[in-house]
């Protein structure tokens, strides 16, 4: 059986190092509401699919600044 998935909220919180507050903020919800997501997981779909984005949307830059450093490099040699 595998263990449950870490919630979408917390780890868009921990990826982005912002608080639930400042997330709220960003999708423009009432801090109430995020702690709900949290709490019962009861996120509408839109929701689901708007911090997913986030999430890919942060690896991706993450990646390209890994690719610029490269790039650097390899201009050196």
């Amino acid at each position: 059986m595998e263990g449950k998935e870490e919630n979408l909220v917390k780890k868009v919180c921990q990826e982005y190092g912002i608080t639930q507050t400042e997330l709220a903020k960003k999708l423009d919800v009432p801090r109430g509401t995020i702690g709900r997501w949290v709490s019962e997981e009861n996120m509408p779909r839109g929701m689901k699919i708007a911090l997913n984005l986030m999430l890919e949307n942060k690896e991706l830059k993450d990646k390209l600044v890994v690719l610029k450093l490269f790039k650097d490099v390899l201009n050196k040699i």
